[in-house]
């Protein structure tokens, strides 16, 4: 069906100039092995179907519209932005546009993959599609060491939480039961338990390491935000 796109009994000059002015729209469902696309072309599909989801394969479709105006757009989701920032770099106009913002068809519930490239690239011809932004990979690198500094906060607020309930369940009366964390003096307090079965220190000796284990990172990630923080953009 591409064949048909090429105006016949044109020499391949003038063919350029004439797809030139052609605009491909390109919707696509991004999954952890797969992407599913569907290519349109001034209205017409040229392309629907499956493939890895490696740029090299994505890149292989669209080598196949040489001239055209690319334009993709694909769903905000786990897989990042990579996608995006290799796109760019390539000059393939692209938005990530936000799930929740996509229009939704009366009487169409239904939700495939298939479904959902083709629905994306039919809006995406029509301009009706939102675009999230999309930072900058720096900014993105700074974004990610505060979330990572929250999820070891998190890992570690949930092994204090264990700690603590299995002292509960064992009937240890602990001084520092108020306290959402451990500090110095509960931690050594821990470590001066005695327990007449081996399994049960050894339990209570791998929490009392994980969590001193996460203070360190904690400590890490708090001094390189320190550090950030005296970045000029912030």
């Amino acid at each position: 069906m591409l064949a048909l796109l090429y105006p016949l009994g044109k020499t391949r000059k003038e063919r350029r100039i004439l797809v030139r002015w052609k605009k491909v729209h390109i919707g696509f469902d991004v999954h952890k092995e797969s992407f599913h696309l569907t290519a349109r072309v001034e209205g017409t599909e040229v392309f629907h179907g499956s493939i890895p989801s490696q740029y090299h394969a994505f890149r292989s479709i669209l080598d196949r519209f040489p001239g055209f105006a690319i334009k993709v757009a694909y769903e905000a989701g786990p897989c990042g932005f990579w996608l995006y920032d290799r796109l760019i770099q390539d000059g393939i106009e692209t938005i990530v546009v936000p799930p929740s913002l996509i229009p939704i068809e009366s009487g169409n519930k239904v939700k495939t993959d298939k479904r959902d490239s083709r629905k994306l690239t039919r809006l995406l011809k029509s301009n009706l599609l939102k675009r999230v932004y999309v930072l900058s990979e720096e900014d993105r690198a700074d974004r990610e060491l505060m979330r990572t500094r929250r999820q070891i906060v998190g890992h570690r607020n949930d092994v204090a939480r264990k700690i603590k309930s299995k002292l509960l369940f064992y009937g240890i009366s602990s001084p520092f039961a108020a306290r959402h964390g451990w500090n110095r003096n509960s931690l050594q307090w821990l470590k001066g338990l005695n327990f007449e079965r081996e399994g049960l220190r050894v339990c209570f000796e791998s929490l009392i390491e994980l969590y001193e284990y996460l203070t360190d990172q904690l400590k890490k990630m708090n001094r390189r935000v320190m550090e950030l923080s005296q970045a000029s953009k912030y």
